[in-house]
C-alpha cells in the first residue's frame, strides 16, 4: 500500500518523530530531579583531564582481524572516559548565566547530561565488575536519548538570546556541539565494534567505512529531499551529478550524508521558492552537483539557482539561528488541518539528530562536522543567481588519523 519512501517515513517514523517535535515546539517535558546543582562526583570527574584518542587509534581498535583485545581496549577506553566528558558538559551548563539555565528546554539537556552521567559513571568505578552487554545496551540508550539534543538546545538559546550576547552563547554552542560528536563517535564506535566482532564487515572499522562511494550517498540523500520537496512544494529541481562519480574514499558515512541533506534542502527550497516567486513558467532549473577527487581529499560542489544570498545577509549564514524559514513546527501544532504540510516542513529542515525547523542550526552544524575531520564548508553566492557550496573532506587514513584527536 505504501510504495513512496516518504509515505513510509511517514507510516513508520512520523508518530514519534512528530511526537519530539511537538514536545520541542510546545513546551518541555517536565520531570522531577533530585540531584544537587553541585555534585562532588560530577566535580571529581570534570577536573580529570580528558584523554583524547587519535582517529587512527580509534580505527586501529577494529582493524580486521578484529580482535577481542582490541574491543574490550575500546570498552575500556570509552567507560573510563565517557563520563569524564560527560562531568565537563555538566558543568558547562552550570556556568551559564541562571536565566538560562532556568529555560526549561536548556534545562531538559542539562538534566539529560546529567543523568546520563549517573548511568555511565557506574561502568567508570573500578571495584566493580561489569557486563558488556549491558554496557552496550546502556550505551545505546544514551545514543537514543541525546539524538535530540540540538533542535532542544537551539529552541532553548533562541528564546535566551536576550539574557547572552551572542559570541559568548557561539562560543557555548561550538564548544558543546563540538564535545557532543566526540561523545557520539566514541559511544558508537564501541557499540559498532562490539557487534562486528562476530560477523564478516564489507570496508567496514566500526561506524567508519573505508569505501564510501560519495555518488550513491549523493544520490540517496537526493532521492530523500526530492520527495520531501514534492510533498512539500508540489515540485522538486532534478540533480545533475558529475565529475569524478567513481571516487571512493574513507569516512563516516553519517556525517556526510548529515551534511550533504543539509545542503540539498537548502539548494531545493531555495530554488524552488524563487521559481515561484517569480512566477515562472519554463521547468525548475537542476541543482548541479560536482564530484571532484584529489590526493588527499574530496571536494563536492553544490550549485542552485535559487537566487543567492544578498550581501547583507551572506556573513550571517553561518550564525546560530539565522533562518529564513517559518515557524512549521508551531503552524503545525495551531492548525491541525495543515499537520501534514507541518510534518514536511520541518522534515525539509530536518537531519541526523532531529528536526531543526525554522532554528537556524542546520548550516553551522553542517560546517563543525565538516571542519570535524579537518575539512571545509565554503558558501559562494551570487546575488540574484544562486549559490554556490564547496564541501572538501579530507581522507581518514594512517597519515591524517595519527594527528587528529577526538
Amino acid at each position: 500500500m505504501f510504495s513512496s519512501p516518504l509515505l513510509r517515513l511517514f507510516t513508520h517514523q512520523t508518530k514519534p518523530r512528530l511526537l519530539r517535535v511537538r514536545l520541542i515546539a510546545t513546551k518541555s517535558t517536565d520531570r522531577t530531579h533530585t540531584h544537587a546543582f553541585y555534585d562532588d562526583n560530577i566535580t571529581s570527574f570534570a577536573i580529570k583531564p580528558i584523554k583524547p584518542v587519535t582517529l587512527n587509534q580509534l580505527v586501529q581498535f577494529g582493524q580486521p582481524p578484529l580482535s577481542n583485545e582490541s574491543v574490550q581496549a575500546c570498552i575500556q577506553y570509552a567507560r573510563t572516559e565517557l563520563p569524564v566528558r560527560l562531568a565537563r558538559r555538566v558543568r558547562a551548563f552550570q556556568s551559564l548565566p541562571f536565566i538560562v539555565g532556568t529555560n526549561p528546554y536548556i534545562k531538559d539537556i542539562y538534566n539529560l547530561y546529567y543523568d546520563s552521567f549517573e548511568t555511565l559513571v557506574q561502568f567508570a568505578l573500578p571495584e566493580k565488575t561489569y557486563d558488556d552487554n549491558e554496557f552496550a545496551e546502556k550505551l545505546k540508550e544514551f545514543v537514543e536519548r541525546h539524538s535530540d539534543n540540538i533542535p532542544t538546545l537551539a529552541r532553548g538559546f533562541l528564546e535566551c538570546k536576550q539574557y547572552m550576547n551572542s559570541q559568548d552563547m557561539a562560543r557555548f554552542l561550538d564548544d558543546m556541539i563540538q564535545a557532543r560528536i566526540g561523545i557520539r563517535l566514541i559511544a558508537e564506535q564501541t557499540i559498532a565494534l562490539m557487534h562486528q566482532k562476530d560477523i564478516q564487515t564489507d570496508g567496514l572499522i566500526g561506524i567508519i567505512d573505508t569505501h564510501i562511494q560519495p555518488y550513491q550517498l549523493i544520490k540517496t540523500s537526493s532521492d530523500f529531499v526530492t520527495e520531501l520537496c514534492e510533498f512539500n512544494y508540489g515540485e522538486s529541481p532534478e540533480t545533475v551529478i558529475d565529475g569524478h562519480i567513481d571516487t571512493t574514499f574513507t569516512y563516516v558515512p553519517v556525517h556526510l550524508e548529515y551534511i550533504l541533506t543539509e545542503l540539498l534542502k537548502n539548494a531545493f527550497r531555495a530554488t524552488v521558492e524563487h521559481h515561484k516567486k517569480m512566477r515562472r513558467l519554463t521547468p525548475l532549473p537542476p541543482v548541479q552537483i560536482t564530484i571532484s577527487q584529489g590526493q588527499e581529499d574530496i571536494s563536492i560542489r553544490i550549485r542552485d539557482q535559487g537566487n543567492g544570498i544578498s550581501d547583507d545577509d551572506l556573513h550571517k549564514v553561518f550564525e546560530y539561528s539565522y533562518t529564513t524559514v517559518s515557524d512549521a513546527a508551531d503552524d503545525a501544532e495551531n492548525d491541525p488541518s495543515n499537520i501534514f504540510r507541518g510534518i514536511s516542513e520541518i522534515a525539509m529542515q530536518s537531519g541526523v539528530g532531529g528536526p531543526l525547523a525554522g532554528l537556524g542550526f542546520g548550516l553551522p552544524l553542517a560546517r563543525m562536522y565538516a571542519r570535524y575531520f579537518g575539512g571545509s564548508l565554503t558558501l559562494v553566492s551570487m546575488w540574484g543567481f544562486g549559490c554556490d557550496v564547496f564541501l572538501k573532506l579530507r581522507h581518514i587514513n594512517e597519515s591524517m588519523g595519527e594527528g587528529m584527536e577526538i
